[in-house]
This record gives structure tokens, C-alpha cells and sequence, in this order.
């Protein structure tokens, strides 16, 4: 061998060359065959926090409400669609809307819903325009009780804040200056957190 390549290395051996690489590394258990370290059981996947859910329909009359309250009843035949329109149709399916009986028929609404949550119905479907957030909020506090995730839904329709075509489409005879003051209040991008805490103006 080249005795300049000799000395470069000068009497390092290839032993204790060894013996210094050995020695960076993590020193080794003196054990010769060390007993695996017992393993943690993996806890199981978690699913989702939420088995229940209620969804609350929002859109101003004529704006495919009632439609897509029908399209999720297709989806899911076990839901429950419940609607405070419903209070205001007589026998012969004649709707008979009276305002000052309102406020009356929101409360028989809700307790339909609140019935059913305490049963543990599952998907409920809440059917009303619920035009500002505080009108949601009775079905959001007893969601929040029975422990349901609540979902908005809004029709996807190109017309639904047209108030010309709305008050064509309606089927409830809605005049166009009330739909208007209705679109002029909406309360758009709303969450479970804003209407929990919305309070009646």
C-alpha cells in the first residue's frame, strides 16, 4: 500500500476505526435478545361525534323550499318533515293562514320536533323559511340538548331571492311587498354559534 496513503490515516487501525463509529451511534443493549417493549392497544377509530342530525331549511316562500324538504325525504325515507305550514291546513286540505295564530303555531311545531328528538328520530327536517336566525334558534337549543348536528339548507334555485318570480311561484299567495320586506331582513351565512346566541329584535 502507498505510504503516503498510509500516513494520512497514521496508525489508526480498522479496529479502531470501528470502534469509533460504534461509538456515535446509540450504544446498544448488552442484552442478546432483549424482550420486545409491550405495545399500546390502538384505540379504535372514533366516529363521527354526531349520529342525529336535523336539518333546518331556510328560503323565502316560492323559493323550492317544500322541494328540496321532498328531495330529502327521497334520500332518506325514515326522515321526519315537520313544517309550522302545516298548522294552517284545514280537513280538506284547504291552507288557512292567520297571522295572529303565528306564534301559536311555531310553538306546535316545535314541539313536534322536540318529541321526535327525544325519541331519537333521525334525519328530522324542519320545513319554514326561518328568515332571520333567531327563528331557528328553539331547534337549535334543543339539538344542542339532544345532542343532533344541525345542517342549514338553502334551495339552490337561480330564482330564490327574484321577488318577482317568487311571488309568482309561491304557492301560498304570498303578496310581493311582504316577500320583499322578507328578503330585506334574510339573515345570510348563518352558523349553529350565531343562532344559538340570536336573540328576537
Amino acid at each position: 500500500m502507498d505510504e503516503r496513503f498510509c500516513s494520512a490515516f497514521g496508525n489508526l487501525s480498522l479496529d479502531e476505526q470501528n470502534r469509533r463509529y460504534r461509538h456515535q451511534r446509540r450504544p446498544q443493549s448488552r442484552q442478546q435478545n432483549p424482550l420486545p417493549a409491550p405495545q399500546r392497544p390502538r384505540p379504535a377509530p372514533r366516529s363521527s361525534r354526531f349520529s342525529k342530525h336535523i336539518y333546518l331549511l331556510r328560503g323565502l316562500p316560492g323559493s323550492g323550499k317544500s322541494s328540496l324538504a321532498r328531495k330529502l325525504k327521497q334520500d332518506f325515507p325514515s326522515a321526519l318533515v315537520f313544517s309550522t305550514d302545516e298548522y294552517f291546513l284545514m280537513d280538506d286540505g284547504t291552507y288557512l293562514f292567520d297571522h295572529e295564530m303565528l306564534p301559536e303555531a311555531h310553538k306546535w311545531n316545535q314541539k313536534r320536533a322536540r318529541k321526535a328528538m327525544s325519541k331519537g328520530k333521525t334525519p328530522i327536517i324542519i320545513d319554514n323559511t326561518n328568515i332571520q336566525a333567531w327563528e331557528m334558534k328553539p331547534y337549535a337549543v334543543m339539538a344542542l340538548e339532544n345532542q343532533y348536528q344541525v345542517i342549514f339548507l338553502e334551495p339552490s334555485t337561480r330564482w330564490k331571492f327574484n321577488v318577482a318570480e317568487l311571488a309568482r311561484r309561491n304557492s301560498h299567495g304570498v303578496p310581493r311587498e311582504k316577500i320583499q320586506r322578507m328578503k330585506d331582513v334574510y339573515d345570510h351565512n348563518v352558523t349553529f354559534q350565531t343562532v344559538l346566541h340570536a336573540e328576537k329584535p
